[in-house]
């Protein structure tokens, strides 16, 4: 069925979703590093310098990108896809970019689907990523083979008929993760300041009112000093931007997840563009005084 796939983006995650793709069928790659053509090299997949190239080549594209803007400059490119292609867009980003650019693929005869991942680039290597897909029946079913391929120990996830949707439910379960990291460690450094430690106090969250996905499979490994390292804390702020935006421009009120992205975009100022999804759990501690670990 994918006599070629087109991957653009080999950075962390498109490096490790790398050989899984070539176990399906021959991979032309592109990055705007060209450091990472020996790395592509050596993995057995054809490089190219020339973006373009890979539209040619594929008859499946596959992007994985770091965000919205890469991912409009990497498109202008569509013109270039063969008739008939499938384009899968795991890149975390903005629905109303993806709506207009599946758009665009399908105006030139393509079919697109929106596919952004959830899950780290260690879970990409063992083929335990979640995908929030979306798009038309037929698009998804044509995807559905090599998601599933990449998802053998995850789950893929129907989000609805439109590419945009599947943007719309990953970027609300970003913001969500990254509000309740915020609270639950507001939470945990408040107990400490009345004397229950922190694994303590954790351990009876994790059967209280309190609970969460978060405490359940991330806190212990925060308390254990884990700094969640695969995702720039440029890129959260990022992604609550857009959030922030949508809510705008559908006249959605949100004090609870704007009153998380003032405390990311604190975290972006003190910082730097570090990477670190829980760099604003570490602002909480600087403007606490005291640590959560230790």
């Amino acid at each position: 069925m994918h006599s070629t796939i087109g991957l653009v983006g080999v950075g962390r995650m498109g490096g490790a979703l790398l050989p899984h793709l070539l176990s399906v069928a021959p991979v032309v790659a592109h990055d705007a590093d060209p450091a990472r053509a020996e790395a592509v090299r050596t993995a057995g997949a054809q490089w190219t310098d020339d973006v373009d190239e890979v539209f040619r080549s594929a008859t499946t594209l596959v992007t994985v990108l770091p965000g919205p803007r890469e991912l409009q400059s990497v498109m202008a490119s569509a013109a270039f896809l063969r008739p008939g292609a499938l384009w899968i867009d795991m890149t975390s980003g903005d629905p109303r970019v993806s709506d207009r650019l599946a758009a665009a693929v399908e105006a030139l005869g393509g079919q697109a689907v929106g596919a952004p991942i959830a899950g780290s680039p260690l879970d990409a290597e063992r083929r335990s990523l979640t995908f929030f897909v979306g798009g038309p029946p037929s698009a998804k079913a044509a995807a559905a083979p090599l998601l599933e391929h990449l998802s053998t120990g995850g789950t893929v996830r129907d989000a609805g008929p439109r590419a945009r949707d599947a943007q719309t439910a990953k970027l609300v379960a970003n913001a969500l993760w990254f509000a309740i990291a915020v609270a639950t460690s507001e939470a945990l450094l408040l107990g400490r300041s009345l004397g229950i430690e922190p694994p303590a106090l954790a351990a009876l969250l994790r059967d209280s009112a309190g609970g969460s996905v978060f405490a359940d499979r991330h806190l212990g490994p925060m308390l254990d000093g884990d700094p969640f390292a695969t995702f720039g804390i440029d890129r959260v702020v990022e992604e609550l931007d857009t959030v922030a935006a949508l809510g705008t421009d559908t006249g959605t009120p949100m004090p609870v997840l704007g009153a998380s992205a003032a405390v990311h975009r604190a975290a972006l100022a003190r910082y730097g563009p570090e990477l670190g999804e829980l760099l604003a759990v570490r602002w909480l501690e600087d403007e606490a005084g005291r640590r959560l670990q230790g």
